[in-house]
């Protein structure tokens, strides 16, 4: 049997919520931890402009908090290593992830944004076609614009979008939204908040930029359109699980046990990667730190 040189006890791979939380959990441990991920530190809450219901980090961005778990991972021990991640391999009973290899990985690799793949999306792309209203809501100042999707994502990016825009017209497939109560209450009570049930996009439409997007009435079949400046799309997450061939749902992400534990030997994953997360921050942290204890 081929005899691979151990230079870590674990890799973390990918540095959102999850990864951070269980990288330091890990170097507390004890073990050799490295931490791994394609320079994109943090992942999507990166783009939250105001953490709601999180103790000890609500009122703050997810840029902030992403940066206290850096500096708590750093100070436990924790091996950085940002850089592109384009191969994570079986080797010799190890992990090998470039010149690092392991007994033992927990992947964190998050999940990126559901696209509408839709005529005319991939064409505007960053020109009216945005999903990251915090990032780019100033753009749109005083203009009309609309957000697809009716869970927590969408009604924070409306919510924050309503204090830069002249109307915002929220676009949901059904007719009750999953995001929790307290937004659906602030976006209901905002007179420039505007709500199209039961509608889906068909056609974003656009020249140099987005003019309007058509919609069809998903109860009578009926097709009409909606003059908008910008669109803005938050249809749930894809898992980020290609790097592995594991056991996953049918969504992608990847089935794990109580441990966290894949059907692979030495693999975990943790956070929107995995199969039944629960989507929240409090979550992602419980999943990397019980993947580490393990």
């Amino acid at each position: 049997m081929l005899r691979v040189r151990t230079t870590h006890d674990v890799i973390v791979i990918g540095a959102g919520i999850a990864g951070l939380a269980a990288a330091t959990e890990a170097a507390r441990c004890g073990l050799k931890t490295a931490l791994c991920d394609d320079g994109l530190l943090g992942g999507l809450i990166t783009n939250v402009g105001n953490i709601h219901g999180h103790p000890g980090a609500t009122g703050t961005t997810g840029a902030d908090l992403v940066n206290t778990m850096l500096g708590e991972a750093l100070e436990a021990g924790v091996d950085y290593q940002p850089g592109a991640i384009t191969s994570l391999a079986q080797q010799g009973g190890h992990w090998r992830l470039a010149e690092i290899s392991t007994p033992a990985v927990i992947l964190t690799t998050g999940a990126e944004l559901r696209t509408l793949d839709v005529p005319g999306e991939a064409e505007l792309m960053g020109r009216g076609v945005s999903q990251c209203a915090f990032c780019d809501g100033g753009l749109y100042k005083g203009q009309d614009v609309a957000v697809i999707g009716g869970g927590d994502g969408a009604f924070q990016e409306a919510l924050h979008l309503a204090d830069l825009c002249a109307n915002v017209t929220m676009i949901l497939r059904g007719l009750k939204p999953r995001a929790r109560p307290a937004f659906v209450r602030q976006a209901a009570d905002l007179g420039n908040m505007h709500f199209r049930w039961q509608t889906e996009v068909r056609r974003i439409i656009g020249t140099g930029g987005v003019e309007e997007v058509q919609l069809i009435d998903l109860n009578s079949g009926e097709l009409n359109s909606l003059a908008v400046a910008a669109i803005f799309p938050f249809i749930g997450l894809v898992p980020r699980s290609g790097l592995v061939e594991a056991a996953s749902d049918q969504n992608g992400g990847l089935v794990v046990d109580t441990n966290m534990a894949t059907d692979q030997p030495g693999l975990y994953a943790a956070g929107a990667v995995r199969a039944g997360h629960g989507g929240q921050i409090a979550h992602a942290i419980a999943d990397g730190k019980t993947a580490a204890q393990a």
